[in-house]
């Protein structure tokens, strides 16, 4: 959803700092992923169906520090196609799809005592929901079925704003650093991954200072957001992690930016 007030400023500890792990198949593994780990306040781990096997998983959930939350990164059945490859599901496909993965995640958790906090969409499934109402909502209604006090970490906008409000499902806005917004803060998804060091700090500086992106027209758009998703697409990655824990040196888990926005954390 697009902001319209004036001069309101993202108060910095209420910023969750996301990253994708788990984005290996087998013995297709990334090497440079697990680099952004101590940058990030929370984690999306591949749930087997787009990336991801059950020894990852695994392995991912004995090494992940407990000071980082857990989430269920949810992808369209597509290991071929990387989940970029799009599905048309109906409502029932979309359920048996979203509580597989998240239950799949959940499960191997309890051998290490954590908890699945939050749910991100990937690739395909992400694109659908950020352009498609019906999708979304279908989407939040799958994981509202599996537990409806789960968050899901989306694309800011209004399709996921609706779909939260209709399903009582709270959503946890997010903003990706290497994406381009049109001038109604939505991703400009034609325009593919920017993988630029100065565009990406450009934007993280923008959103600290008053919670704006660049938009496609050349100006700025302002918007509402609760996380700053880190993508791992080369080692310049790593450059706009330090610079993001420069400037938000204390980022905060998922569950706890709907505490802080509550006032009761000063």
């Amino acid at each position: 959803m697009v902001k319209t007030s004036n001069n309101k400023k993202t108060n910095q500890k209420n910023i969750n700092i996301n990253c994708d792990l788990g984005q290996s198949f087998g013995v297709y593994r990334s090497e440079l992923e697990l680099a952004l780990l101590p940058y990030v306040s929370s984690v999306s781990i591949a749930c087997g169906q787009h990336a991801g096997d059950p020894l990852i998983i695994k392995n991912l959930l004995r090494d992940i520090p407990k000071t980082v939350c857990i989430g269920a990164h949810v992808g369209y059945p597509d290991i071929q196609g990387f989940g970029y490859r799009d599905m048309q599901l109906d409502e029932k496909e979309t359920e048996a799809v979203v509580v597989y993965q998240v239950g799949a995640l959940s499960s191997l958790a309890k051998i290490y005592n954590r908890k699945t906090e939050f749910v991100r969409p990937h690739g395909a499934l992400y694109k659908r929901i950020s352009e498609d109402y019906e999708s979304c909502l279908a989407f939040l209604k799958a994981i509202s079925a599996y537990d409806p006090w789960l968050v899901v970490i989306g694309p800011s906008g209004e399709n996921l704003d609706r779909a939260a409000e209709e399903t009582n499902i709270r959503v946890c806005r997010e903003i990706q650093l290497d994406k381009k917004y049109d001038i109604n803060g939505n991703i400009y998804f034609s325009a593919g991954d920017v993988v630029d060091y100065d565009y990406s700090v450009s934007m993280l500086e923008s959103l600290v200072k008053d919670s704006t992106v660049p938009n496609t027209q050349g100006g700025k758009t302002r918007l509402e957001f609760n996380s700053i998703h880190l993508n791992m697409k080369s080692r310049v990655s790593i450059d706009i992690a330090k610079k993001a824990k420069e400037l938000i040196p204390h980022p905060m888990p998922v569950a706890g930016t709907f505490v802080a926005d509550s006032g009761w954390l000063e």
